[in-house]
């Protein structure tokens, strides 16, 4: 059961990611529920240790489903739900430096009547178009600030079972587009997205690695740098990213100041490859 009022509601499909490189094929927990999770935990921690007494920690909650064949569950922080199509499954083929996804299977949507709770921030963090059009609406009603994550908006499978990126203006999500809030994407993802005109009716959040990110707001855009850190996999930094940016909503500090917290915690996660275990967040950040 979830409580009255949450403070962060994340909404996206946890997978099955299999990896395969020239030397290694190995298959590991993927999909941005997880990762979230991990950094909302860490962040707890922190605030705990630091007896915030005015801010006592994120409560939270996530909706996600996999299916009965789903080998994660005890490294969740939640339990999902669990639906009967088989959990959704990636293929990450690295070749040199490029990497072809394909897709093995995907789950059962997340449909409006799975989201019961009403939160403060909602996180849409799907992988590849989970949560529906009418979920989309559901989650902006229940929720006083909504972001998404552009991926799980415009990636479409061919009949390779490859995955391909579509222009967001020719999806079905155009027209609930205006309902969120904040809309994050990165470079290869802004090709597909008219990000001056998307602008000026939501906040996009443009993410660039080692160069930081970009805060375009009402047809302006404004640079946030951060520090580059050493990079093994950059899986996962995205989603860190969305997880601090809400966290400094949260805290009522700027969206300079919450970029620079994303920044940061977008920083944490690639210096490892996989779901890091160990999360230590500086406390000049919380």
């Amino acid at each position: 059961m979830y409580k009255e009022m949450l403070d962060i509601l994340v909404i996206g499909h946890s997978t099955h990611d299999i990896i395969v490189r020239e030397d290694r094929t190995f298959s590991r927990l993927g999909g941005p529920p997880p990762y979230i999770s991990r950094l909302l935990e860490s962040l707890n921690r922190a605030v705990g240790a630091k007896a915030k007494e005015n801010f006592p920690g994120l409560d939270y909650a996530i909706v996600s489903k996999v299916g009965p064949d789903f080998r994660y569950f005890t490294q969740l922080c939640q339990e999902p739900l669990v639906a009967t199509k088989p959990t959704t499954c990636f293929v990450h083929r690295y070749q040199s430096s490029e990497r072809v996804m394909e897709v093995e299977n995907i789950c059962e949507a997340i449909f409006p009547e799975d989201i019961k709770s009403e939160s403060r921030i909602g996180l849409i963090a799907g992988v590849i178009g989970e949560v529906l059009p009418g979920t989309l609406e559901r989650i902006s009603s229940v929720c006083k600030i909504t972001f998404c994550d552009v991926q799980g908006l415009i990636r479409k499978v061919d009949h390779q079972k490859r995955v391909y990126h579509v222009d967001l203006a020719n999806t079905e999500f155009c027209d609930v587009l205006p309902k969120i809030d904040f809309l994050r994407l990165n470079r290869l993802e802004a090709q597909f997205v008219k990000v001056k005109e998307i602008s000026r009716k939501v906040i996009v959040l443009l993410t660039k690695g080692k160069d930081g990110c970009s805060l375009m707001e009402k047809g302006k855009e404004f640079e946030i740098p951060t520090r580059p850190v050493p990079e093994k996999d950059p899986t996962g930094a995205g989603d860190f990213f969305l997880g601090g940016f809400a966290y400094g909503i949260l805290r009522g500090y700027s969206l300079e100041r919450c970029a620079q917290i994303a920044n940061y915690c977008g920083g944490l996660v690639v210096g490892t490859v996989g779901i890091p275990t160990e999360i230590r967040i500086k406390e000049s950040f919380l």
